[in-house]
């Protein structure tokens, strides 16, 4: 799509006005880590302009990510033709529809967290038509999308976490409060799915199981452990007085079954394709296991210790915020990690979850 068939919008609105800000927009078009790690600057942002209207632009994979948060008034929602929910031609229709709809709220106030300027995204925050459009500022051949945002941010330092770097944006525009923990909203109905699950499991309800996620990344080889570290886990797991519960991604079930095949006792296995499931299996949990990615962030969200096995992503960037966490490796691909690793980092951990 031409970047330039809304025409420009007035570049120079004048200095930010914090009394004239009555509605406002967050745009997060990237991952669903990334966007749980802009949760605790939603808090910033209502704190800020508690009469606001605050609303966040997200894309449908990450919908259920930020889907409830208690500072948000609406959601906007819209498809990216490469997740392949729909045709491209008709996610392009829902994308114009959803920019419309955000067009006739009018926008006083959009904020585009991310760490360095994305073309998308920033012309998602100049679709939207909002008066003042704040953002990282262009830099280099991309300096000519600079119109994008008029109220440019230097970049946050290079070795902040992202939820400080999004904590970082807002100090532009005068906000410098301590960024909290992250928040995913769990609905009674997935709470009452997982705790229905563990008793037809029979495992204790007084005692909380463990949580291990198995799970492989197609595009990221050196974040998938050998199958038959996890099927050697799950069997350890499994003979704890406590349990174990297996969760994997819905696409992945053949394999995880065949990893598991013949085990006894048998983990229990719960999979869903509700990231709100996910959130509340996590949460029955005492504490999570994981190779590094999204779900380590969910684990976060929702207050659960973990042990993570880390590739070579930057520790600093994405290390799970605000709980307590083993990481194991962060040297490369994680296959070298032991067993016996991740057992003895599971000790580490608080014998109790936190509270929620």
């Amino acid at each position: 799509m031409n970047p330039l068939v809304l025409g420009r919008l007035q570049d120079d609105p004048g200095p930010l006005d914090p009394a004239m800000i009555n509605k406002i927009l967050v745009v997060r078009n990237d991952n669903i880590g990334d966007v749980l790690c802009t949760t605790p600057a939603l808090q910033m942002l209502r704190e800020a302009f508690p009469q606001a209207h605050l609303a966040a632009m997200v894309c449908t994979l990450s919908r259920e990510a930020i889907e409830g948060h208690p500072a948000l008034d609406e959601l906007l929602v819209y498809p990216k033709a490469k997740h392949r929910h729909y045709g491209a031609l008709e996610s392009y229709r829902r994308m114009a529809a959803m920019l419309k709809a955000a067009r006739a709220r009018r926008f006083d106030l959009a904020v585009a967290f991310r760490d360095s300027f994305s073309n998308s995204q920033a012309w998602l925050a100049y679709a939207s038509g909002a008066r003042w459009r704040l953002g990282p500022e262009a830099k280099g051949k991309k300096k000519r999308w600079g119109f994008y945002y008029n109220l440019p941010a230097p970049w946050p330092p290079a070795q902040d976490h992202e939820v400080l770097r999004c904590a970082s944006l807002l100090k532009h525009i005068g906000l410098d409060s301590p960024p909290k923990r992250l928040y995913l909203e769990i609905p009674q109905a997935s709470k009452d799915k997982v705790a229905e699950f563990l008793g037809s499991c029979g495992l204790d309800p007084t005692r909380p199981p463990v949580v291990l996620n198995i799970t492989r990344w197609a595009y990221r080889p050196e974040c998938t452990w050998p199958d038959q570290k996890y099927r050697r886990l799950a069997s350890e797991l499994a003979a704890r007085p406590e349990g174990v519960m297996i969760t994997h991604a819905p696409g992945d079930k053949e394999w995880v079954s065949g990893i598991l095949s013949g085990l006894e006792p048998e983990p229990p296995v719960f999979a869903s394709s509700s990231l709100k499931d996910f959130a509340a299996a996590i949460a029955a949990g005492r504490a999570f296991i994981t190779p590094e990615g999204g779900p380590m962030h969910f684990a976060a969200a929702v207050h659960r210790p973990l042990v993570v096995m880390w590739s070579s992503t930057p520790l600093c960037n994405w290390r799970p915020w605000g709980v307590p966490c083993e990481v194991l490796g962060a040297t490369g691909p994680i296959a070298p990690i032991s067993v016996e690793e991740v057992l003895a980092a599971l000790e580490r951990l608080p014998a109790s979850p936190t509270a929620e």
